[in-house]
């Protein structure tokens, strides 16, 4: 998977990108699968999440891809995007995964963890919402804490 990098990381980049493949793997992307990393400051972030969710603050991460309806997730959500690629010039675009480096920064401080495990954690949270997964309800939220942290390779922790 290619993953393109924009803006400014708040640390080294080898094991967010390997946390993002890791939250993949288990669905069946091509090869040829991209995927945007994005990096804003808190005020954009703010603006983003205003725009586009409607809550006037700044939050973590945001992703920005395909529609998935709420009952294909994974695989079935890898086939949705598949039948896209006529329309994007025969590209597998997974979309963007776009981070506040502050947010996560507060973040790992305040659950006393490294920035890099943060950051990690995030960018496999953002590829699983890209993949369909939804943390609106309790269920959905614990699944995805758990999935992203096994892709992050953190111990699962109640956050």
């Amino acid at each position: 998977m290619r993953i393109a990098v924009a803006g400014d990381p708040p640390c080294d980049l080898a094991p967010v990108r390997a946390a993002i493949r890791r939250a993949a793997r288990p669905y069946g992307l091509p090869k040829d699968a991209s995927v945007d990393l994005v990096f804003v400051t808190d005020p954009h972030m703010r603006e983003l999440n205003r725009r586009f969710r409607g809550i006037d603050r700044t939050t973590d991460v945001l992703s920005f891809g395909e529609p998935i309806p709420a009952d294909r997730r994974g695989r079935r959500a890898v086939s949705i995007v598949e039948g896209r690629r006529p329309l994007v010039g025969g590209r597998f675009e997974a979309g963007e995964i776009v981070i506040s480096p502050e947010q996560a920064r507060r973040q790992a401080r305040r659950a006393r963890r490294r920035l890099v495990d943060e950051v990690a954690f995030l960018a496999a949270h953002g590829m699983l919402h890209l993949l369909g997964f939804e943390d609106e309800t309790p269920r959905g939220y614990r699944e995805m804490v758990r999935l992203g942290h096994d892709a992050a390779r953190q111990k699962s922790v109640k956050r």
